[in-house]
């Protein structure tokens, strides 16, 4: 661990039931800190030496062997270390659902801070199945001990008081990559059963793989990584995510809480509309907001009641803003969600490799300070 970002105060340990708490009870207190995750890239600036972004390498999408263990090791035990510098109680770790033919692109241009860091898109035009004949053809991951290939090797290294968030991946995305936007939003119309027969599909292969993490001993819960809206509403009518697709995250959620664990939701976009269909399924915290859709503070205000809040620092300002901007947000933020429970610091979206990493740094900073003005301790 680089020696200049020994940030955190002397004997600090993580504390994921303190976190839990702070999430399903409220319970009023320093407020910890965590996201969704950290690129690749971020992690390699972090440790001054690339780390290869193994989430986006088509390889490890068709076969997560074909990635030699040594390297999946150490990128493992960087995130193990980044979360646990950075004051996270947790870390998340990606599911290897490993669904093939799913097409990313990536551009050309990278990031003037993060060397080789580059942002890849999924292809929306087109997807491996948009029709009957190739839904039956299609060679489908059905084994558990594979998804969870990454959290099962993370386990033995974990630090005590620290638990796995598992990235299950989300079945909107899921559904939307394997078909691809756009024929996906005709095939909502013209092809409803073989949207549904997807649908059941791939939240079969999703649950199976949860119920076998969900019993892990260093398992603490999911982070569903699912976005289904953008800046102006939801990608699909709300009547459509409220019949086709949010009676299956309810799945995640009876299961989690059957063993006392999370479930956190990041999902990108403007889910004014189906808001109250989140809480009304029992979802712990949800996560990912941008300032322009809705301030993380208004948020609080009209849902806070009912499910936690995780971030908000808007990652436009951890981007391209000064560190006094930052540090200022923060405390505005705090100031509102802090207090009462229930909230989670942490960028609006993910510490992403764009962003301007002494901003991260100082938002952390700021929070601890905050913490130790209103009650007594950093955390």
């Amino acid at each position: 661990m680089p020696e200049k970002y020994h940030i955190l105060p002397e004997g600090w340990k993580p504390d994921f039931e303190r976190f839990r708490r702070t999430v399903l009870e409220r319970e009023p207190g320093p407020v910890p800190v965590g996201d969704l995750y950290a690129d690749p890239g971020t992690l390699g600036a972090f440790f001054h030496s690339n780390t290869i972004d193994y989430l986006h390498e088509k390889a490890r999408l068709r076969e997560p062997s074909n990635i030699p263990k040594n390297n999946i090791s150490l990128y493992l035990e960087r995130s193990v270390d980044f979360y646990l510098s950075m004051g996270w109680d947790f870390v998340t770790v990606h599911g290897l659902l490993g669904f093939s033919g799913v097409r990313r692109e990536s551009p050309s241009k990278e990031s003037e801070e993060i060397k080789g860091g580059r942002r890849s898109f999924m292809v929306s035009d087109s997807g491996p199945i948009t029709g009957w004949e190739a839904f039956e053809k299609y060679t489908w991951p059905e084994s558990p001990g594979q998804i969870n290939l990454w959290a099962k090797e993370i386990a033995p290294i974990l630090p005590e008081g620290m638990k796995i968030l598992n990235l299950p991946g989300g079945l909107f995305e899921w559904v939307t990559w394997i078909m691809g936007m756009v024929p996906f939003s005709y095939a909502l119309y013209d092809q409803p059963d073989l949207v549904d027969a997807l649908i059941n599909k791939i939240s079969e292969i999703i649950l199976k793989g949860a119920e076998e993490f969900i019993d892990l001993p260093e398992s603490g819960g999911f982070f569903i990584g699912d976005d289904m809206g953008f800046f102006s509403g939801t990608m699909i009518d709300p009547g459509l995510l409220r019949e086709k697709f949010l009676p299956h995250l309810k799945k995640m959620v009876d299961l989690a809480h059957s063993r006392g664990k999370l479930v956190l939701l990041h999902s990108c976009g403007n889910l004014k509309a189906i808001m109250d269909d989140l809480c009304d399924i029992g979802l712990d915290g949800k996560h990912s907001f941008e300032d322009k859709i809705m301030p993380v503070e208004e948020v609080y205000r009209r849902w806070g009641p009912r499910v936690s809040l995780i971030g908000g620092v808007d990652v436009n300002l951890l981007a391209s803003g000064t560190e006094e901007e930052v540090r200022s947000r923060v405390r505005q933020i705090l100031d509102v969600c802090g207090a009462g429970g229930g909230y989670v610091l942490g960028t609006g979206n993910s510490v992403a490799s764009y962003i301007h990493f002494p901003n991260y740094l100082g938002m952390l900073e700021e929070g601890r300070k905050w913490n130790m003005e209103n009650f007594g301790r950093e955390y």
